[in-house]
């Protein structure tokens, strides 16, 4: 009974692991993964009122991107703010700053301008995964 018990358990565990691999690499061949950019704003900047009303106007024609905010007027905030300022040798200590990748936008003009460079980054990020 005992043997039985066991086998049966390995069994479900060995078909919901082919499940999930299915899954992934169905997931995997359709290009649906998530890519992600990271802003990061103050609130009491206006600048960065405007990226963020950007992006979220612009997010839903983009269903496989996540974007990550992070207010520098937090610890947490500040702490990952200065991670990628170091990572990309950002320079100065303004904001907004978008993070896409291994590339940076420093600060929000208007949509026709740092708009057309958030968009392309978040484009050519798309792509890329899906390579």
């Amino acid at each position: 009974m005992i043997k039985s018990n066991k086998l049966k358990t390995f069994i479900v565990i060995f078909l919901l692991s082919l499940v999930a691999l299915f899954v992934f690499m169905n997931k995997k061949a359709h290009g649906n993964d998530s890519v992600e950019m990271i802003l990061f704003y103050s609130p009491s900047c206006p600048h960065c009122h405007d990226a963020i009303a950007f992006l979220d106007k612009i997010s839903p024609k983009y269903p496989d991107l996540t974007i990550t905010k992070h207010n520098v007027a937090t610890k947490t905030g500040v702490n990952y703010y200065m991670y990628y300022k170091n990572k990309l040798n950002i320079p100065g200590n303004g904001v907004p700053v978008a993070v896409f990748g291994d590339k940076y936008e420093l600060g929000f003009g208007d949509e026709a301008t740092s708009g057309k460079v958030y968009t392309d980054n978040i484009e050519e990020l798309i792509n890329n995964s899906k390579k």
